[in-house]
């Protein structure tokens, strides 16, 4: 009889390790915005879409009327398809994804020339990810 209570014991936590690390696994393949996107668009995107300020006495708009320096700003989107910056679930409708795809002689490519480096090809597929798994900015809230 203990010897019985002491295998069911042994394979309940077996298995409890089991789902745990699977569930980890399942967890470490999933894109952290604030770690992995956050840094992306603060990179390429911040100096022309982030919140109105002073700059040498002058007053700096987002582009657009585009932030994306907080998670309401980037899911609410611009002047230009509002609610359609990011589509959770459905990258190839987001726009923040189609600007930056797009080839560098379109007026509507992001960033446009001159204004910082294009978006590298791995840093698309990573947003793609991000919005493909659903856009979960996390505890993430960014500039109110």
């Amino acid at each position: 009889m203990k010897n019985t209570l002491a295998l069911t014991l042994a394979a309940v936590l077996a298995l409890g390790a089991s789902v745990t690390s699977t569930t980890s696994a399942q967890d470490a393949g999933k894109v952290d915005f604030e770690k992995q996107v956050l840094p992306v668009l603060k990179e390429s995107c911040f100096k022309c879409h982030e919140k109105e300020h002073e700059d040498n006495g002058k007053i700096k708009k987002p582009k657009g009327g585009l932030r994306l320096d907080s998670a309401a700003a980037i899911m609410k989107g611009g002047k230009e398809y509002p609610e359609e910056n990011v589509v959770a679930g459905k990258p190839d409708a987001s726009w923040l994804v189609k600007t930056m795809t797009l080839p560098d002689s379109d007026d509507m490519a992001m960033p446009p020339e001159g204004k910082g480096d294009r978006v590298s090809a791995a840093n698309i597929d990573l947003i793609k990810k991000w919005i493909t798994e659903g856009a979960s900015f996390g505890a993430w809230k960014g500039v109110e």
